[in-house]
């Protein structure tokens, strides 16, 4: 189990050293050298970040070496081959950097989000559960509450805790008349009215798991706000799209 553990870190960080080794290499000095394999010169740094990545002990040292030594070895093999001139190679790399640098800004981005889950939408959510819903998916976006009430759209009546999960985070934030907007696919949002909440005849006491609403409230708020935060991206972009004839 051991050794597979190292041969999936090796295949994971391949393409990171890959793209270390495209760029112009410093000497390391001789007092920083850890190991040394086929001529080539590893830093004790790099030991250091190793045993950090995956939590090395010190009596584990011999993984370490192990881990940076075959992945050193297969490196290597691969230039030797010379698989990193490959135009396959060259692709995925830049896909491994586009890819990092994306994953990198959204984990940026979500540290800056607030997400502020009020009391009434908890309790909306648990007043809800059991109850039959009807609402209407409305054509257009309403610009007021009052032009809202009278908006035409697709409406629809279903037991509430059987609706899509961001449906039924939408309409807990919302009392009968309200309506709210979620964005659909890119810029694309689409507008909710709440129409009717009633109670559904014969239904059992539905228990609800209040630390379980709050946290599908939280995440559904940062989605729309990522959401959001995209679709303000392609406002402020410019993008020509070419149709090939």
């Amino acid at each position: 189990m051991k050794y597979l553990y190292i041969i999936a870190s090796i295949v994971t960080l391949a393409s990171i050293l890959f793209l270390f080794s495209l760029l112009p290499e410093k000497e390391t000095p001789q007092n920083e050298i850890a190991l040394t394999v086929n001529g080539h010169d590893i830093g004790k740094s790099t030991v250091q970040q190793e045993s950090t990545r995956y939590g090395y002990h010190t009596e584990e040292q011999s993984d370490i070496y192990d881990t940076i030594i075959t992945k050193e070895l297969l490196i290597q093999e691969a230039q030797k081959q010379q698989i990193d001139k490959e135009p396959n190679f060259r692709k995925a790399l830049k896909d491994y950097y586009e890819t990092s640098l994306i994953k990198i800004l959204f984990e940026r981005k979500n540290k800056e989000l607030v997400i502020d889950v009020k009391e009434a939408e908890i309790k909306n959510y648990i007043t809800y559960l059991g109850k039959t819903i009807t609402f209407t998916r409305l054509d257009s976006i309403p610009e007021t509450a009052t032009s809202a009430s009278s908006s035409k759209g697709l409406t629809t009546t279903a037991l509430f805790d059987d609706l899509a999960d961001p449906i039924k985070m939408l309409l807990s934030s919302l009392s009968p008349g309200q309506f709210g907007t979620r964005f659909d696919t890119g810029s694309e949002k689409f507008a909710l009215r709440l129409d009717r909440v009633e109670e559904t005849k014969k239904s059992a006491p539905v228990k609800a798991d209040r630390k379980k609403i709050i946290e599908s409230l939280s995440e559904f708020k940062r989605e729309q706000q990522i959401n959001n935060w995209l679709a303000e991206l392609r406002l402020k972009a410019t993008i020509t799209i070419h149709n090939k004839k």
